[in-house]
């Protein structure tokens, strides 16, 4: 397997058709259907299924193009890394990824006190959907990235664990269901959910506790604007569904556990197979040193 061989099995997907991607590459349509041959014998697979109307991956095919997505990406976001180091050019900075649930902890926790200890290092910050973070790590987008989505795959990514929280619903003071200790999926099959924009993993388990009842959530507003969810919340208009780190720090809101949810440990993420510089490695050690207990759920 070469970066070439890579490159035109990227292009015949992304033409469905070998002479197209020929075509594209200035190559002739020998030189892809031997490459593409190569490839089969060293995978001990049929990669794509071929017609007159062109070529689909088969199952197997699939399976190598994530793969090379993940080369590829590795390999730009190395590259760029080596002529910063050939350059003699130090990067000036960390961009770290976020979620839009583990903000308020990490500057409290870890952010401030970083800065502090490491005034000579700026961290770049910005705020993105749990789910998009392998992406991200992979493109060389992020050096790390903060989020309580499982690991895709350990021999790719590093991660430290934080701290936990804990899926809650949020219930205006003094409702019928505030007397509550905990809430199960049939308490809460007709009421009116707010969301935050951004989907969080934990959708996903949620749908399906719906579906046992042949049911699906009822979303009546999904928004970035956390003071909005929460002036509603506390009237009574909708009711959200949180981690306890976010509605903590809301008034005349009651925490009341959800208890089809497991607790979520929130982690630091990081690509190991890109090349980081002892700064980095200050980053992984201030984050080892101040992995805690979860916080007062």
């Amino acid at each position: 397997m070469t970066l070439k061989q890579i490159e035109y099995f990227q292009m015949v997907i992304a033409k469905g058709n070998i002479s197209a991607a020929a075509d594209e590459l200035f190559i002739s349509r020998s030189v892809i259907s031997r490459v593409l041959a190569e490839l089969e014998e060293e995978f001990q697979a049929n990669l794509f299924i071929r017609s007159k109307n062109g070529v689909v991956l088969t199952e197997s095919g699939e399976t190598i193009a994530c793969l090379f997505k993940e080369v590829s990406s590795c390999y730009k976001a190395t590259k760029r890394r080596i002529c910063q180091i050939s350059s003699g050019e130090k990067p000036s900075a960390f961009h770290l990824g976020i979620t839009p649930t583990n903000s308020y902890h990490l500057y409290s926790l870890y952010f401030d006190d970083f800065r502090r200890c490491f005034p000579g290092i700026n961290l770049y910050v910005n705020e993105y959907g749990a789910n998009d973070a392998w992406k991200l790590l992979m493109d060389g987008t992020v050096d790390a990235f903060f989020t309580p989505a499982r690991i895709m795959d350990h021999n790719i990514f590093g991660s430290i664990d934080l701290y936990q929280t804990q899926i809650m619903m949020g219930v205006p003071s003094g409702c019928r269901i505030a007397e509550k200790k905990s809430l199960g999926i049939s308490d809460i099959l007709t009421l009116p959910l707010g969301y935050l924009n951004a989907p969080m993993p934990v959708e996903e388990i949620l749908n399906a506790c719906f579906q046992t009842f042949g049911e699906t959530p009822n979303v009546v507003l999904r928004t970035s604007d956390q003071k909005l969810l929460h002036a509603l919340n506390s009237s009574g208009i909708i009711y959200t569904i949180l981690p306890s780190d976010i509605l903590e720090t809301w008034t005349d809101v009651q925490r009341i556990p959800l208890d089809f949810f497991p607790k979520s440990m929130h982690r630091l993420v990081w690509n190991k197979a890109l090349a980081h510089d002892g700064d980095f490695h200050s980053l992984l050690s201030f984050m080892k040193e101040r992995s805690i207990s979860p916080p007062h759920l």
